[in-house]
């Protein structure tokens, strides 16, 4: 296990929430806020089509179709590094079997606290039409702490669509520069490329969130009747760029939201 001490040569604890809610039809909505300990909500999916037939499911088999998703509450977040989360491998975290208390451990006062949440979902076409639908992921909402810190610097979200993962980070105010003198506002997956060691490799770098308000978006072409499509979102706060301690980042918060709008082809 790695320690913190390792990160930054200082212990570092930041907590985290999940809070889930709905705040418009077909938003999946989710929060994570800084708070020490407090366990609250969960994260929600939930979808409405018009003029296509859409499911949801966390399994594969679709032997619970549903319109609305719901995690159940999840203990308080705590910073990782990328190389701990990667060491679990793929078919680990993108693996419907595991539900998403997968990130949820056990400190050595028997306290429980999560280290990144993941949840894997399902999208079929149960209509008799090919259907086309836009999916994005998107910042609905930044609180920053009374002295104006966010939890923006360290927030990671990894996106595996049909199995392929792609990691994603606010664009850097400042750039760094490549071979060629050109600026690169890419944040780094995980530790930066000058302070990597041989326990922490350089990662690489984040692909940028599109925009201020969105980190990603894809659209799906004619999914066929009986086709499906699988997600599964991780979240965590990456100790190697972290924005601040614990009592710095209290009320600190970002949310998020899952936008599908699914229509006939």
């Amino acid at each position: 296990m790695y320690e913190l001490e390792y990160v930054r040569k200082r212990k570092r604890r930041m907590w985290a929430a999940i809070i889930g809610g709905i705040g418009v039809t077909g938003v999946a909505t989710f929060s994570i806020a800084a708070f020490l300990g407090h366990r609250v909500g969960s994260f929600t999916v939930a979808l409405e089509s018009k003029n296509a037939e859409l499911t949801l499911s966390e399994r594969s088999s679709f032997e619970n179709r549903s319109s609305f998703l719901r995690v159940g509450e999840v203990p308080g977040f705590q910073e990782i590094t990328y190389a701990k989360l990667k060491s679990l491998g793929n078919e680990v975290i993108d693996n419907e079997e595991n539900d998403y208390t997968l990130g949820v451990r056990t400190n050595a006062a028997g306290k429980k606290f999560t280290e990144f949440l993941k949840y894997t979902f399902f999208i079929k076409n149960v209509g008799l039409d090919p259907a086309t639908y836009d999916f994005s992921l998107q910042i609905k909402d930044i609180v920053a702490t009374s002295n104006g810190q966010t939890l923006e610097d360290s927030f990671r979200v990894m996106v595996y669509r049909d199995g392929e993962p792609n990691i994603y980070a606010k664009r850097l105010q400042v750039p760094h520069f490549d071979e060629n003198g050109n600026p690169d506002y890419r944040a780094p997956v995980s530790v930066n490329e000058a302070d990597a060691t041989a326990d922490f490799p350089f990662e690489g770098y984040a692909t940028m969130f599109k925009s201020s308000t969105e980190i990603m978006s894809e659209k799906c072409l004619e999914l066929q009747p009986n086709d499906y499509r699988k997600y599964t979102i991780v979240t965590w706060l990456e100790g190697f760029q972290s924005s601040g301690d614990a009592d710095t980042l209290r009320g600190a918060s970002i949310k998020l939201g899952v936008e599908i709008n699914a229509y006939e082809n």
